[in-house]
Formats: C-alpha cells, structure tokens, sequence
C-alpha cells in the first residue's frame, strides 16, 4: 500500500506484530526445511498445493498453516494446522522438532 495511507499503516502494524512474535520465540532451526526443488517436485507430482506447519517468513506455497494465527493471518495463514479440517488435498508436513508437536 501506499505510505502514509491507512492500509500501509495497517500493514506496517502487522509486520510489526509478526516479526516480534517470532523474534520473541528467539528460535532459528526448529525444523529442517525442504529445498526448493522437492517442494516444487512435489507441487508437480503430487499436486500439493498447502504446508502444513509453515510461517509467513518461510512459506514455499501461497497456502499454509502456521504456529500464530493470530499474526500470521493477515499473511495468507489458514490457522493452526491442529484446528484445520480439510476435505480433500495434498499437504507438505513437515512439523517442528518439539515434544508438543
């Protein structure tokens, strides 16, 4: 948006709340990623089209679940992966290396 509109300053706020969410989790590596190239293998094979365990800062596809739906929404996030029911689909998991996971 615009600077100085109220939809930039709106953004502006959320990328605010976001990248202190995950500052605030001092975390780096609490997953080991896919490269590009499966996760591109698997969007041509496979048809997958959503991430299950997945950030705004580090989404392959435009579909994802993430941690903190309440930040991460404004980005593209369908919620917390626990919570979402999908009736049909592929999915890339590939979920944290946390006991609560």
């Amino acid at each position: 948006p615009p600077d100085g509109t109220p939809e930039n300053k709106a953004f502006l706020a959320s990328m605010f709340a976001l990248l202190a969410r995950y500052e605030a989790m001092a975390g780096a590596g609490y997953q080991a990623a896919l490269g590009e190239t499966a996760f591109d293998v698997l969007k041509l094979k496979l048809g997958v089209g959503c991430e299950a365990f997945a950030s705004p800062l580090n989404c392959r596809y435009g579909r994802f679940c993430s941690a903190f739906p309440d930040v991460d929404t404004p980005f593209g996030s369908l919620g917390s992966f626990f919570t979402f029911k999908p009736t049909r689909g592929s999915f890339e998991m590939n979920p944290p290396f946390v006991p609560e996971t």
